[in-house]
């Protein structure tokens, strides 16, 4: 068989991106919504990877690199949501002091 024509290479091959994709966004903070998205797809890609009956150690890859991409973008999602809360909070309260 050709290799080019292997059912679920492609869809592994998209989820080991995204996987890649969501772990850079990572270090852009706030941006880690994408981070999360990305890890969903790839998520999703993988599954269909291997639905498809591609079992081969990209898909592993993926699958890993989007479940991680997925659970660390939304703790780190979270955790600027409340930094940023933490923030306008002591704000708010600096500038009541001054009254």
């Amino acid at each position: 068989m050709n290799d080019q024509n292997v059912p679920g290479k492609g869809a592994a091959i998209g989820s080991l991106v995204c996987g890649i994709v969501s772990i850079v966004f990572w270090f852009f903070g706030i941006t880690s919504i994408l981070s999360l998205i990305l890890g969903i797809v790839g998520l999703i890609l993988s599954s269909s990877a291997k639905k498809a009956g591609y079992n081969e150690g990209l898909r592993t890859a993926g699958f890993v690199l989007s479940l991680l991409g997925t659970i660390f973008g939304a703790l780190i999602f979270v955790s600027c949501i409340a930094c940023a809360g933490c923030l306008g909070a002591a704000g708010g309260l600096s500038a009541l002091s001054t009254y």
